[in-house]
């Protein structure tokens, strides 16, 4: 009876001696708890992240952890063969942003304005503007070139004034005429500059079908916008609403108005 005890003891203590190792080996593991001056750090840089991911001290390496934390999904969608790209990111947390990026591309025809490009190009010939002007004007509106330039210079208008067969003369006068707009109804330029807002993004609403817009033939091939004040409300809350929005643009603000029948 006593040696069966003692060996239970022995046993027991080898147990409890077995334990207290795994138990000290598996609290050195453990990482060592932060401090509250390395909390209030990390809280810091969480409220501005921008600065933390330009900093000088991130490497590449944390960029890509912080991605991976911050984001779920990335969905790219490419317009066509065109040089438009939709971006759609789904962050932690539920929250969506929408991005639109323009990728390089071949030739003229392929970018997704190409028409309105060239009717703007001829409406500020027909203001007798010269190469630079017209090159600074298209830069501010968010015209850009193909393959990996990203701004017009005079040059290259030149060379597309030259290869494209875009006429070189002035323009016939009724290009800038107001008699072809209807009450109401905007020059697609001037109404991005109602608007304080980007000419390419006006051309985008218009693809899309969020404004009312008709191409006025006898005027080069100008896109006139119908906006009255009710629109031009409309299309300002559409302007300020927040980019990332996290779910789709409320049904009133993408919707135009209709056109009265005596317009069309």
């Amino acid at each position: 009876m006593a040696r069966e005890l003692e060996r239970c003891w022995d046993e027991t203590l080898r147990a409890d001696e077995q334990r207290q190792a795994e138990y000290a080996r598996f609290t050195r593991e453990l990482p060592r708890w932060l401090s509250s001056q390395e909390r209030a750090q990390i809280q810091t840089l969480a409220q501005d992240l921008p600065a933390l991911w330009r900093a000088d001290s991130t490497i590449p390496a944390d960029r890509q952890a912080i991605a991976r934390l911050l984001l779920g999904q990335v969905t790219v969608t490419v317009e066509g063969e065109t040089d438009r790209v939709d971006l759609e990111l789904r962050w932690a947390g539920g929250f969506i942003s929408r991005h639109t990026l323009y990728r390089p591309v071949q030739t003229y025809q392929q970018l997704s304005n190409y028409e309105e490009l060239v009717a703007r190009i001829d409406a500020l010939r027909a203001q007798a503007k010269s190469l630079p002007e017209i090159a600074a004007t298209l830069g501010v509106e968010g015209f850009h070139p193909p393959k990996r330039a990203s701004r017009f210079t005079p040059a290259i208008l030149s060379r597309f004034l030259r290869e494209r067969g875009v006429r070189r003369g002035p323009l016939p006068q009724s290009v800038t005429c107001e008699e072809h707009l209807e009450a109401d109804e905007w020059w697609l330029a001037d109404l991005a500059a109602e608007l304080a807002m980007p000419i390419a993004t006006l051309h985008r609403w218009r693809r899309v079908g969020w404004v009312a817009s008709r191409k006025v033939a006898a005027a080069g091939g100008r896109w006139a916008i119908y906006a009255n004040a009710d629109e031009l409300l409309r299309l300002r809350r559409l302007r300020d609403a927040p980019r990332g929005w996290p779910q789709p643009y409320p049904k009133e603000l993408i919707t135009p108005q209709t056109i009265p029948p005596s317009r069309r």
